[in-house]
């Protein structure tokens, strides 16, 4: 049978499905497999990014600093419209030919695997993208972990040239712990011996864990707040606008511009910076204008990313307490219209956590199923329960189906009205294909 695009990619993900043993975590399945295709990961030159909120966006603004020069491998997850978002070079995504060939590949090394020994659906993603980096002679290779860190399946990698680690929080706690430090402890497992480290803004708790491991392994650690930092915030409609300064690098970069809303953003960016500048230092050739132009140009979608203006229209899929506290935190800024939410929530979140943030007086809530979402889906009339903690009754209304959910929202507005879609990348992804909105990467397709 010929195997289609389709068929590689429900292949791909029938490898969770198809499984009577219970998975354990570990790198087992992932060293039987690299080894049979001679380990390409170890051709490679990674940064390593971890963390809970903005792995995506900075991870993205450092591609797009680097793409001015070079030829960069990102590799991200989950993706939102197509899964071929997951493996991109240079912003382009990888073809459904080249996915379907690797795929295929795969699926015939995988027969010659104990059936215990064959790797998941993320860890095949992450062996897909060291095949097709390799075969496309990148010049760097930015890699974002799955879940936690030292356990995931990105961390086969031996040596990275520079770690990330975002701001941690708590999301994932059956997987990951349930205090913060045990949190921080997972994400900084990816922290290797002697490789330098770049640490977004974080709260003390995860900080003094981060830099216990940052001690042990004896490398060289840059601080948020302390050797890098922002100053000049502002922000309006078309994105956010700051000061970057690196004491550390003696680096002072006036007026960034960034088409991503939020003070949240401009740290992201920030770190991101940092990491640039880190890599300028061990050889490769990264400019202020590189910088400047090059975060100029980032997209990522699905975070405040807005999709109409008149009414205001934005998608943000806030999805844990945090990420809801940084969408409040930008729609202070428009507290003059009235906001309407579309909002869903799988059953595995916490969703006190996200309503406890964006729930504010006046606004409407439009409830609704988190579509295609199985197993994880939470029953409309739970979710309504749980609104009505927060909101009036007669300011929630209730409808399963997450299209006529969407209408009855648009329903609501008049010209100067805000509509928020958020509490799960999945809805953002379902609407963002009713809206037609295809594209990934903003300057490419």
């Amino acid at each position: 049978m010929h195997f289609s695009y389709a068929n590689s990619i429900d292949y791909i993900y029938s490898l969770n499905k198809k499984r009577h043993i219970q998975l354990k975590f570990g790198f087992e399945r992932m060293e039987a497999a690299l080894a049979k295709l001679g380990h390409p990961q170890r051709e490679l030159k990674f940064v390593h990014i971890a963390g809970t909120k903005g792995k995506g966006s900075t991870i993205s603004f450092l591609s797009f600093i680097l793409r001015e020069k070079y030829r960069i491998g990102l590799f991200t997850s989950p993706s939102l419209m197509n899964t071929s978002e997951r493996i991109s070079l240079n912003g382009a995504l990888i073809t459904p030919k080249e996915f379907t060939e690797i795929a295929t590949y795969l699926k015939k090394l995988y027969k010659t695997l104990p059936k215990e020994l064959i790797p998941t659906t993320f860890e095949s993603f992450t062996i897909m993208a060291f095949i097709y980096f390799n075969s496309k002679k990148v010049d760097l290779s930015l890699l974002e972990v799955g879940m936690g860190g030292r356990l995931d399946a990105t961390n086969i990698i031996e040596k990275p040239l520079v770690s990330i680690i975002t701001p941690i929080s708590f999301d994932h706690q059956k997987s990951l712990g349930d205090t913060l430090r045990a949190i921080a402890g997972e994400k900084a497992g990816i922290i290797k011996e002697r490789v330098p480290v770049v640490v977004g803004k974080q709260m003390n708790e995860a900080k003094e864990r981060i830099l216990e491991e940052v001690q042990l392994k004896h490398a060289d650690y840059f601080l948020y707040g302390k050797d890098f930092y922002v100053k000049n915030f502002s922000e309006n409609s078309s994105g956010t606008t700051f000061d970057f300064l690196s004491p550390y690098f003696g680096v002072n970069l006036k007026r960034i511009h960034i088409p991503l809303i939020g003070l949240h953003q401009a740290e992201n960016a920030s770190v991101s910076i940092q990491s640039a500048l880190l890599l300028d230092s061990m050889g490769f050739k990264i400019s202020d204008q590189d910088i400047a132009t090059g975060i100029g140009k980032s997209f990522w979608p699905g975070r405040f990313e807005i999709v109409d203006k008149h009414p205001l229209v934005v998608l943000d899929g806030a999805h844990n307490g945090a990420s809801a506290k940084a969408l409040y935190n930008t729609l202070v800024h428009f507290k003059k219209r009235k906001v309407v939410f579309l909002f869903s929530i799988l059953k595995d979140k916490n969703i006190d956590d996200v309503l406890s943030k964006i729930a504010f007086e006046g606004a409407v809530f439009v409830i609704t199923e988190v579509p295609f979402s199985g197993v994880r889906r939470m029953p409309v009339g739970l979710i309504k329960e749980n609104v009505e903690k927060y909101v009036p009754q007669n300011s929630i209304i209730a409808e399963r189906d997450f299209r006529k959910a969407l209408q009855i929202a648009y329903g609501l507005l008049e010209e100067n009205d805000l509509l928020c879609v958020t509490g799960s990348l999945y809805l953002v992804a379902s609407v963002r294909k009713i809206m037609n909105r295809f594209v990934f990467s903003g300057n490419i397709l």
